[in-house]
């Protein structure tokens, strides 16, 4: 993929979760994505109880495939050293943000991070921010660039993602792709589970096209469906809901996929 479809890619996997509420535990799938990290940051598993913006920024870069440079943690001072030791820190007063950068809030004045979101829009003056926790739930925040409470910005190394991806030839969502065969991808569609149909999915939420709440979990359900026709009619496929040989094709970009 290409720097700009990465962006594009995390903040449609984290946008799939929007709406989701920490009551009655709706948030437990994201906290899982997280856990599953390794090596765990901090070494620290999630309670249902922690506060959780920064591991739902986590997990949606866990999902992509991409912890490599959206960095991992489940505090949020702690993750904004992590930006700040590796050279991809800037401060507001300098920063110019874009899709997939990492945004963090000051709200008592201290200069330390105390809630973290993801940019999914950056047009003007004005950024659109994905937050876990907000409000004990997924949502969206619509702010101006020079908001007080934005203390600065984690900017995700996604070019260099990219070029590593295109030395070794594949994207991480090909790579899945290709382990789950030893000649040939298999055809599916609604009701399959597994490795192949994760990639599938990080492949069609590269693409614009969510899979739903769930993200790239495994599971064919009906989001995936409407996700699979989605795709298939903006490429003028066969629209039948079924990944098969075609739709592999083009989702790997060995057809003249975009």
């Amino acid at each position: 993929m290409t720097e700009k479809e990465l962006r594009q890619q995390i903040a449609a996997t984290a946008m799939a979760w929007l709406g989701i509420r920490e009551s009655g535990g709706g948030h437990r799938p994201i906290l899982a994505v997280y856990n599953a990290i390794r090596p765990l940051p901090a070494g620290y598993s999630m309670k249902d109880t922690d506060p959780w913006c920064a591991a739902f920024v986590s997990a949606a870069a866990a999902q992509c495939g991409l912890t490599d440079v959206v960095f991992p943690e489940c505090s949020c001072p702690r993750m904004a050293d992590l930006y700040k030791a590796a050279g991809r820190w800037e401060e507001v007063d300098f920063a110019v943000p874009k899709v997939g950068d990492v945004v963090f809030y000051d709200w008592n004045g201290d200069r330390v991070a105390d809630h973290v979101g993801l940019v999914t829009d950056a047009e003007g003056d004005y950024i659109t921010v994905i937050e876990g926790n907000k409000s004990d739930a997924v949502g969206t925040r619509r702010i101006h660039l020079d908001n007080q409470y934005i203390l600065g910005y984690g900017q995700p190394d996604y070019l260099r993602h990219a070029e590593c991806a295109a030395e070794s030839g594949k994207s991480e969502a090909q790579a899945a792709a290709e382990e789950t065969k030893p000649a040939e991808l298999p055809q599916l569609s609604q009701g399959a589970q597994g490795e192949a149909v994760r990639a599938a999915q990080l492949l069609l939420i590269g693409r614009g096209c969510s899979c739903g709440a769930s993200g790239a979990d495994g599971e064919f359900g009906p989001a995936t469906r409407g996700a699979v026709l989605r795709y298939q009619r903006s490429r003028a496929l066969g629209s039948d809901g079924v990944i098969g040989p075609e739709t592999w094709g083009s989702l790997l970009g060995l057809r003249g996929a975009a």
